[in-house]
């Protein structure tokens, strides 16, 4: 029995009009998780585990809340047994964005519109096993199909790069792949950090004692990835706070650490904000759009970290106080010194929705004609679902210019969450199609469906290309 056709989630006439203008055009997936290395060897898939399930701890949680024993998981179970509790959670997961999402990716890659669920999950396993291997599916395959035109990933800042520059000598590539530095590490409260330093100094063939000599091989970095065709940056961080400090503290603050001395939360709070703001002087130089995800509590399962490690599926929502202060105060000393770069801002924790759209509009100002120099981003990760990307636009819709809105991205590490795309255009025409037939804006099916092709793709090219 079909499950979903070509009218899913759009909820009236005006809603399809809408959708028509907007489903084709080519996706600009400017933040994700995809190795260049997979891209450019470009090996086709075996199984429908691997491509749908390795990796992917949205769906290890989801698993995990449906009791599906780890072994299954993560573990050393068979294909097929991960197939079938995958399918026997999902085909449940009703109202949860992972029911619509992948029935999405099976319409949309694998033409398949009925209900996976226990009672089909063999023939389905069989069945999409045997596309793959027909259609002999692989990263390139699979970008294509999906009419990908730029997709920028995210980088260590040690990284060399190779397998971007093997990709943009490639002309078989037609899809923009950039690097993003991506320098979590550099914080003082990370893991690797001292690591961090001294593969830095190892790398660059420079000596790191203080703070200036810490940015200057930052700035290396960043040179070398803006070389190699890098539009952005990204970072994600606990919060957003601010504590100025002088450079005499901060060499203080990086002796400390690299001689093992445990740091205070004063002394992290200044690292990171005098930091962030060394950074964004950078990308700003650099012309690199900044993008700052914050709000993330993450590793909260002791045991299963030890277990499963990192980026598993054991984060959540975090909280703080003071956000609207913090950034504003951010924010304001960047522009002070005519040294604000673009920068979108995700915020994990819808509560506070409203305060980082409206606290952004306070620095829109510019010289350059830019449109939305700051940026209020897609919902993330546990916003990323049907309320919470809705909720995400009618608050910028409120507190500014949801014209200008740069729109959606994948975050995923899978080759199939193109989908995801087609998921955000279809709500976006139905708010459009509900303010239509509400009488709230204008029945111009032209100047409207522009409107809405703008946001599926035209601004973000224009906000990361020029």
């Amino acid at each position: 029995m079909t499950f979903m056709d070509d009218h899913f989630m759009l909820i009236s006439p005006a809603a399809e009009k809408i959708y028509d203008s907007i489903k084709d055009l080519p996706i600009y997936d400017y933040h994700c998780h995809l190795d260049p290395k997979e891209i450019y060897e470009d090996k086709p898939f075996d199984n429908i585990v691997d491509l749908w399930l390795g990796g992917d701890h949205y769906k290890w949680r989801l698993m995990r809340a449906n009791g599906v024993p780890e072994e299954q998981i993560t573990g050393d179970a068979s294909n097929k047994e991960k197939f079938k509790v995958w399918a026997e959670t999902v085909g449940r997961a009703f109202g949860n964005p992972l029911f619509h999402f992948s029935h999405l990716e099976l319409k949309n890659i694998f033409g398949i519109e009925e209900h996976l669920n226990e009672t089909n999950w063999q023939e389905m396993y069989e069945r999409l096993n045997s596309i793959i291997k027909e259609k002999k599916l692989s990263p390139r395959k699979l970008i294509l199909s999906s009419n990908v035109d730029f997709i920028g990933t995210t980088d260590s800042p040690l990284d060399d790069l190779k397998w971007h520059e093997k990709i943009a000598q490639d002309d078989t590539i037609s899809t923009t792949v950039s690097p993003t530095f991506r320098p979590d590490a550099a914080f003082v409260h990370h893991v690797d950090f001292k690591q961090f330093v001294q593969d830095l100094g190892d790398l660059e063939s420079v000596e790191i004692s203080n703070y200036s000599e810490f940015v200057d091989g930052l700035e290396l970095r960043i040179k070398y990835f803006a070389e190699r065709g890098c539009k952005a940056s990204d970072l994600s961080l606990d919060a957003i706070t601010y504590q100025s400090a002088t450079e005499d503290e901060l060499n203080s603050i990086l002796n400390k650490r690299l001689s093992d001395q445990k740091l205070t939360m004063e002394e992290i709070t200044k690292w990171q904000t005098e930091l962030l703001k060394s950074l964004c002087y950078l990308y700003k130089k650099y012309d690199f759009v900044t993008q700052i995800h914050f709000g993330a509590q993450r590793n909260n399962s002791t045991i299963y970290y030890k277990q499963v490690g990192a980026d598993s599926g054991f984060d959540s929502i975090g909280d703080q106080t003071s956000l609207a202060q913090g950034m504003s105060l951010l924010i304001d000393s960047l522009q002070q010194e005519n040294k604000l770069p673009k920068m979108i801002w995700y915020n994990l924790n819808p509560t506070y929705n409203t305060v980082v759209a409206n606290t952004i509009a306070n620095f829109q100002a510019n010289n350059e004609n830019q449109r939305n120099l700051l940026q209020f981003g897609s919902a993330w990760w546990f916003a990323d679902h049907k309320r919470g990307m809705l909720d995400q636009m009618q608050t910028l819709a409120e507190q500014g210019m949801l014209a200008n809105f740069v729109g959606m991205l994948t975050d995923s590490r899978s080759f199939l969450s193109y989908s995801r795309h087609d998921y955000f255009r279809r709500l976006l025409a139905s708010l459009l199609g509900e303010w239509i037939d509400k009488g709230e804006i204008p029945e111009d099916y032209d100047f409207v469906g522009q409107f809405a092709q703008d946001i599926a793709f035209y601004n973000a090219k224009n906000f990361f290309e020029k």
